[in-house]
Order: C-alpha cells, then structure tokens, then sequence
C-alpha cells in the first residue's frame, strides 16, 4: 500500500530554520522533498526560536498535538541547544553544567517517551549538538568534550525508545563557512544537516527492507 508522508517537525531555532535565506532552505522543507512521495503527502513544522527542552516538554503536553502525532510517519527532533546557550550566558560554574546535562538527559526521556507512546510505529528522528564556535575561543576544547558527551547521552537515551539520532558534531567542527551567525547554520549548513537526516533515512529504510524479507523488523521501523 503506497505510504503517504506525513511529517512533523518539532524542536527550536533550528527546526524553525533560523539562518537559512528562506524557509525553503531550512533542513525540514529540504528534508521532507526528499522524503514526500505524492503530493497528498503533508508537512507541519513546529519549530520555535529560543525554545529549550523542557519548553518543548511543555509544548508536548499542552498542546493538541498529540492527533497529529498519531497520524506521523516521520518525526524529527531538535533541541537542547538552547539549555547550553543559556547556561554559558548565565556564566554558570561546572556542577550547574552538569544539573544542566541532567536535566536536559530527564526531559529529553519525557520527551522520547511521549512521542512514542503517542505513536508508536513512527520513525524519529533525533538530533544531537555542534560547537558553532571558533577555535580560538578559550572554552573551545571544552566545549567539544561537553558536547560530545551530551551526544553520547542523546544516543543512548534515544536507542533506549529505537529511536535514530544523527550527530552533526564533526560536520560543523571549526567549519565558519558553515554558519550564518554565531550559532546558526547558512544555506550550506543546513544542505549538510539536511543530509545527515537522509543518510539515516536511507540506512533505516534499508534496514526496514531487509525485515520484510523474513529476516526481522526493527521495533523502530515504519510498516509501509
């Protein structure tokens, strides 16, 4: 039976597409033409600039979300980004990075678990953080080790619900031509994170196929 696409974005700035030159140029609108099978197939996006996890929590809850979430084939999630931004704004010592990281690992897991309790045979998309910042800056070092230990979380966390998780740590390693500001990918960037999402795409669709032909179906995997 042919599958008609229905995809949902969820997350922050990145999600909204902050950065790009149109909105058509974001990895979401990008994601789902490469994804979109017919024209019945249908896209909403539900990102919001500045949102943090446990907003994005909150959105989940609150909202009537939930009946869309149902009707889901394909969901992708940005967060967390936001929860590292404020914490290096507020100049907050290592202990409170680390209630940052705790806390930002607790409502990540609501977040997983509500969405797949919601629906459970959609494909999720999750993911982790990059370092937009340049390699003289003095806390550089550091916070490639804290990213990169938060990406371990998102993995973890996410294999724990057979959910996917892409890492765009090294593709925007010490990559300025990358960005459109401090924090935000360009044009460029989001062609790159674009295709981070369609090569986990592709293998979970091979993986997919694979289970169809008598030799299992992943718990993750969509039934077309």
């Amino acid at each position: 039976m042919e599958n008609r696409v229905f995809y949902i974005a969820l997350g922050d700035s990145l999600t909204a597409g902050v950065g790009a030159s149109t909105h058509a140029r974001s990895f979401t609108a990008n994601f789902f033409q490469a994804i979109k099978q017919t024209k019945e197939c249908q896209y909403m996006n539900f990102g919001k600039s500045g949102r943090s996890s446990g907003e994005l929590l909150q959105f989940l809850i609150d909202s009537k979300i939930r009946d869309l979430l149902k009707r889901a084939t394909h969901i992708t999630i940005t967060t967390g980004g936001i929860d590292m931004i404020r914490a290096y704004s507020n100049n907050v010592n290592f202990l409170e990075y680390v209630r940052t990281v705790q806390t930002l690992k607790q409502n990540l897991r609501h977040i997983l678990c509500n969405i797949t309790e919601t629906n459970p045979n959609t494909q999720v998309f999750l993911m982790g953080l990059y370092n937009p910042g340049p390699l003289d800056h003095k806390l550089y070092e550091l916070a490639n080790n804290l990213i990169r230990r938060i990406n371990k979380l998102y993995e973890e966390t996410a294999k724990q619900f057979g959910i996917h998780t892409i890492d765009p740590m090294d593709s925007f390693l010490n990559k300025p031509h990358l960005l459109a500001d401090e924090v935000h990918p360009n044009d460029l960037g989001y062609r790159v994170i674009t295709d981070l999402f369609l090569n986990k795409q592709s293998r979970s669709t091979h993986i997919r196929a694979v289970g169809q032909n008598g030799k299992g179906v992943m718990p993750w995997e969509f039934e077309e």
